[in-house]
């Protein structure tokens, strides 16, 4: 970093305390390759000379080391640092890091001199100029791509000015829309047809009995990211494969591809409000993307860069929130990282997915319920994802939903998908715990594929 790009950080370090959030600063820091993992815990820990200050002094002491560490890194750590600022929003920043340059980006506005265009810029126009070119060269892409850099993706993610980014497309791509293109994935499962609308012998069982609205699916596949090695080979072939399956179980299909966070969250609020989920009898997610777990926070990554706290996501289906699938059954599909660990015990060279670095209360039920979360590993590990397969879990939790959803309960199909996910071993002996995790969902569930009573 250049003198005069230091000394305006070191001049006005109380300011931008006071205008960033140090958890999604520093986070972002991390998984640009701007500030490493060990230089985190550093900032992190609390000199003795400041045990004795309150936690939100020792807060601003973490914040204003953070600031000095980038001061003291490459000749990229500026532009990085505004590129950053950018994506988190963070407008009052950067009118003090390039005031020259920066007009609120709330206003989706970057006054930028003739003879140059900024660093955050160049990135953005880089990921749109991107996806018109990449829209027509494979057809087989099953879904709405958006976003589409056509880089690869394991690593540390390169974050773009993400409303800039989206909002050239927003208008067209953020619309709902049933899936009704191509779906050919490499292995097709057949499903099974039920002989008869199950009900389990002692439990309460979810109704799935509808011909017109017994599902809907909705997938958003992160394949392509700003950082080329970070692209997700293979992850196309999962798109194929739960397309195929949900398609045969009666669902609406919802498939998306290479989405901003913004654009992401566009579309599920209007699919949360729309007819298709106040009809529906059952509700699946699948989001497949690079995960890492920071400071017991699971976090994702989009195709634009920006990360994502699992638990906002979630948000959106509180009850208060989202009326229409109350009391209906909800499954969420995760195969992502939840950390950086390898669990030991195909030998094939794989790929992990991670990334280094209102209305009217109802009263009486718990704020999310009928909830069924599925994860590809368990917390703290890498979740693994064959080049030219797709993710162990995703295909693992194809073939056993296509082989049993006809006569078995969910929750025995997902003890299934565990035992025949955790057979599978990378050449290096690593493997994999997939889980998942129970909340409030307190029926039977059994999906009767091809049989209705309507």
């Amino acid at each position: 970093m250049d003198d005069e790009h230091r000394k305006l950080i070191e001049k006005s370090i109380d300011r931008l305390i006071t205008c960033t959030k140090f958890d999604e600063l520093s986070h972002a820091c991390f998984t640009m390759n701007l500030l490493s993992k060990v230089m985190l815990q550093k900032i992190n820990r609390v000199p003795e000379n400041q045990m004795q200050l309150s936690d939100a002094e020792k807060q601003v002491e973490r914040h204003r080391r953070l600031f000095k560490k980038i001061t003291q890194r490459g000749p990229d750590a500026f532009n990085k640092l505004c590129d950053i600022c950018a994506a988190l929003h963070y407008d009052t920043a950067l009118g003090i890091l390039r005031p020259d340059r920066y007009v609120s980006i709330k206003s989706n506005k970057m006054a930028i001199s003739s003879g140059s265009m900024n660093h955050c810029q160049q990135n953005a126009n880089y990921i749109n100029n991107n996806t018109s070119s990449n829209n027509n060269d494979d057809s087989r892409r099953s879904s709405i791509s958006i976003d589409d850099d056509e880089d690869n993706g394991d690593g540390a993610y390169q974050q773009t000015d993400r409303r800039r980014s989206s909002s050239k497309t927003l208008d067209s791509v953020s619309v709902l829309q049933e899936y009704t293109g191509e779906i050919c994935p490499k292995d097709k499962f057949e499903v099974k047809r039920a002989a008869r609308i199950l009900k389990h012998p002692s439990l309460d069982t979810y109704p799935m009995q509808s011909k017109e609205n017994r599902g809907v699916f909705f997938m958003v596949n992160m394949i392509n990211f700003p950082v080329e090695t970070h692209r997700r080979d293979g992850a196309d072939e999962d798109t194929h494969s739960l397309l195929y399956l949900f398609k045969q179980l009666g669902f609406k299909l919802f498939s998306y591809t290479n989405l901003s966070h913004e654009v992401f969250f566009d579309i599920l609020g209007k699919l949360l409000k729309s007819d298709y989920t106040k009809n529906t009898e059952c509700f699946v997610m699948a989001l497949m993307t690079h995960g890492d777990m920071d400071d017991s926070v699971q976090r994702i990554t989009f195709s634009d860069g920006s990360v994502v706290k699992v638990k906002d996501i979630e948000d959106y289906f509180n009850h208060h929130v989202c009326e229409n699938l109350v009391n209906k059954p909800k499954i969420f599909l995760f195969p992502f990282c939840r950390g950086d660990m390898l669990e030991h015990g195909v030998i094939n060279k794989v790929q992990t997915d991670s990334i280094q670095y209102n209305t009217h209360r109802i009263k009486n039920i718990p704020i999310l319920s009928d909830l069924i979360v599925c994860y590809a590993t368990s917390e703290g590990f890498k979740a693994h994802r064959d080049p030219a397969d797709g993710s162990w879990y995703i295909q693992s939790f194809v073939k056993n939903m296509a082989k049993n959803a006809h006569d078995t309960s969910f929750e025995d199909i997902l003890k299934n998908i565990q035992a025949d996910t955790l057979k599978l071993r990378t050449i290096d002996g690593s493997l994999q715990t997939a889980n998942y995790v129970n909340r409030g969902f307190n029926k039977a569930l059994y999906f009767n594929p091809r049989i209705w009573l309507e």
